[in-house]
């Protein structure tokens, strides 16, 4: 979604990671939670974003190594995004090219594994597309679709008589 500066963003709620919310700006996407009465984000070029998701659901991140130099992070989209244990409780990401450029980030493990169950389950999938044009209007997600829940109920005829009482 491309919001021009000052526009209201349009943030996605997937009810299977409940406390969090995404969104896209300006190529960026934005996680937004609250943890321990703080309101926090996570951001990531959306380039960067689209290899994370790939790995996540190629189970890339199931099992992140503790931070212990640089041997323990787990890398991806060329080592641009880098993946880590931080304390027994904590995931540190970092986010940049060079050394110099690199922001990092730490989240709890709970925000991180909400973050990692909404990709698998294609909740939040096509962040960047279009707002929607009236209020009322929204875009089906890909969990939506994935699952069957967009589709109309249909009507089945009755096998038992149509002068079926209650409690037949």
């Amino acid at each position: 979604m491309r919001a021009a500066a000052g526009a209201l963003l349009y943030w996605r709620r997937p009810a299977c990671a409940p406390g969090l919310r995404f969104t896209c700006r300006d190529n960026t996407v934005i996680i937004r939670y609250r943890y321990a009465g703080r309101t926090c984000e996570l951001r990531m070029p959306h380039g960067l974003w689209s290899q994370f998701v790939d790995d996540v659901r190629r189970g890339r991140f199931d099992l992140l190594a503790v931070a212990d130099g640089e041997n323990g992070w787990t890398s991806w989209s060329l080592g641009h995004g880098q993946v880590a244990r931080g304390l027994p409780d904590e995931v540190i990401i970092r986010v940049g090219a060079r050394q110099d450029e690199q922001r990092e980030r730490r989240l709890p493990t709970t925000i991180w594994e909400l973050i990692l169950v909404a990709v698998r389950a294609h909740a939040i999938d096509n962040l960047d597309a279009p707002t929607p044009v009236r209020p009322g209007d929204h875009r089906p997600s890909g969990f939506l679709l994935l699952h069957g829940s967009a589709l109309r109920p249909t009507t089945r005829p009755r096998t038992d008589g149509q002068d079926r009482q209650p409690g037949d």
